[in-house]
């Protein structure tokens, strides 16, 4: 009985995170490579801006409608670091990326281009 609920629990938790926010964006809608952070707007809307060759910074607008901007690192050499792919020319982050409790609290993945609401 306690594998059910706990089943049942993450399966509605999944769910869950699939639902429609109408007033946040689902995916990301141009990847933009810029050479220096001077190249990217103060507001960068639904583009994923990917900053250096090779990449030392992804840059985006936060998804939760706040407005922020959110700076993902890419280098090995700083910590905390995330890994960005690409499939069929559609972003993933691993690990997830969050904005601090204190600016919004927002929680989410990009898989293949789309937000997943944690």
């Amino acid at each position: 009985m306690k594998n059910l609920i706990t089943w049942l629990w993450s399966f509605w938790l999944y769910l869950w995170s699939l639902r429609p926010w109408p007033h946040r964006r689902h995916e990301i809608s141009a990847i933009v490579r810029v050479g220096s952070r001077s190249g990217i707007p103060d507001k960068p809307g639904r583009a994923l801006y990917i900053v250096g060759d090779p990449p030392k910074w992804a840059i985006l607008q936060c998804p939760c409608g706040c407005g922020d901007t959110i700076d993902v690192n890419l280098m090995k050499s700083r910590s905390p670091v995330w890994q960005l792919s690409f499939a069929n020319g559609k972003p993933s982050f691993h690990p997830s990326l969050w904005v601090p409790k204190e600016k919004c609290g927002a929680h989410f993945w990009i898989k293949d281009g789309k937000i997943i609401w944690v």
